[in-house]
């Protein structure tokens, strides 16, 4: 269950220097406050929608919000209401998303580096996470026994799973075949470029 809503908080509440009441005709008795609104995530917000105002007169206490506001005072208001800007806190939920888009990039970035050097060069143990195509929901996995020069010796898992991560699930040495076959160098980055092999993982890494 997501838990969303909005919120809202005050800004400043300042005189409005040079204005008469509307209502009453006292000078320098008007004063705006100011609010900020915004939508929140589990009570994180995440950004401004808003900011309304409202003037009282502090002599009769009649009070306008925007759209009641006499027209006679409305631009010196609406004037005065731009000095004050939605707190930074009122954005730490885009603060946030940009944050976790950014790490999550640098690490695709750094695990398809990693991903390419294990392939160039195979160790016995690496593991080869693999599936038939792209938009195939089934994985399988496939662990390197051994590799010679620009051959590598495999055993392929015989059973799959509908997780793009399946090593926890089926990393077993029961679940793998007894038989081995073998595929070359080109092979391996071959079935990387097609995204049939997704990711590599390497004992101790």
């Amino acid at each position: 269950m997501i838990i969303y809503g909005t919120n809202g908080a005050h800004l400043h509440t300042a005189p409005l220097p040079g204005l008469a009441c509307p209502s009453c005709a006292t000078p320098e008795a008007l004063q705006l406050s100011v609010f900020s609104r915004y939508v929140h995530i589990y009570y994180v917000p995440v950004l401004p929608y808003s900011r309304p105002a409202v003037t009282q007169c502090l002599h009769c206490q009649q009070a306008w919000d925007e759209k009641a506001l006499p027209a006679a005072i409305r631009p010196e208001v609406q004037a005065f209401k731009k000095q004050f800007r939605a707190p930074i806190w009122h954005w730490t939920g885009v603060f946030l998303l940009v944050v976790g888009i950014v790490w999550a990039s640098v690490a695709s970035s750094r695990d398809d580096k990693a991903n390419a050097a294990f392939l160039a060069a195979p160790r016995a143990g690496d593991i080869y996470t693999v599936h038939e195509k792209e938009g195939d929901p089934n994985y399988s996995l496939l662990k390197v026994v051994s590799a010679e020069g620009n051959l590598v010796e495999l055993v392929a898992n015989q059973y799959q799973v509908n997780n793009s991560h399946p090593i926890d699930d089926l990393n077993a040495p029961a679940k793998y075949s007894k038989e081995s076959f073998s595929l070359t160098l080109l092979d391996l980055r071959t079935m990387q470029n097609k995204g049939q092999i997704t990711d590599v993982d390497r004992p101790g890494k």
